[in-house]
């Protein structure tokens, strides 16, 4: 009956959510990868909401990443947990956003959370991001070296998925990533440490106030420092500077 109840669930917040994004047709930011997706979502909320405004851009709230997150976070709904109750009024207030709602973001940064195989194709039914940024593709404890192949084929998905007209942001510092180039019809982007990186942080270094380095990017240099440590943070930035730059 829970299983029931959730594919209700589930089939209802897609139709909406596919509702109420053909009625605002706001412009898709997707970010997935193994890891540092937040992280790259917030950088890119920041700089997108320095350049747009506050209320034109909108990211996944909490970790609102899958197959129900990512209708909750579109929806700009809170979950119902474990409750019936709660889930009907969540579905009640879909259904009126969707159909009525007037005041929606121009702009949305999406978190696709991806484990295994098939959960990046629920998502795509769902979205059509017009950029896409791919982070990483790595392995952990509890994933095999066929899961990476797996999540290598999720990937591949949203890279054939961005249109001609789209832009798909690959890290060049991880080879599966990199190597998703050829599957994609939009304009690819690299962006890494490696000289081959069309967006490439050069002359890195911490201290004690966090990290400095410079961008180099379109035949621009521009010297950065953010007051956080890791090279990954460095990776987000770069991410988003480079979507900024281009939308």
């Amino acid at each position: 009956m829970k299983n029931l109840f959730k594919k209700i669930i589930q089939y209802y917040l897609k139709l909406l959510t596919r509702l109420i994004l053909w009625r605002h047709k706001p412009y898709i930011i997707a970010v997935s990868g193994s890891t540092n997706k937040t992280t790259v979502k917030d950088y890119i909320l920041k700089f997108l909401r320095e350049k747009y405004g506050e209320k034109e851009v909108r990211g996944n709230p909490k970790s609102y990443n899958t197959e129900i997150g990512l209708p909750l976070a579109i929806l700009y709904l809170d979950s119902g947990e474990s409750s019936a109750v709660k889930w009907l009024k969540v579905l009640l207030q879909a259904k009126m956003r969707a159909l009525f709602g007037r005041k929606f973001p121009k702009k949305l940064v999406l978190e696709l959370g991806v484990e295994e195989r098939g959960d990046m194709k629920p998502l795509l039914e769902m979205v059509r991001p017009n950029v896409a940024i791919i982070t990483n593709i790595e392995g952990s404890y509890t994933y095999s070296n066929s899961s990476l192949e797996q999540i290598f084929g999720e990937m591949k998905l949203l890279t054939e998925s961005v249109p001609e007209d789209g832009y798909i942001l690959l890290s060049s510092d991880d080879e599966r990533v990199k190597s998703l180039a050829k599957f994609a019809k939009a304009k690819v982007i690299t962006y890494g440490f490696g000289e081959e990186a069309d967006a490439r942080a050069e002359d890195f270094r911490a201290d004690a106030h966090g990290q400095t380095f410079n961008f180099v990017f379109q035949d621009k240099k521009e010297a950065v420092r953010i007051k956080k440590y890791g090279r990954h943070f460095i990776l987000a930035w770069m991410a988003a500077k480079v979507t900024k730059s281009i939308i």
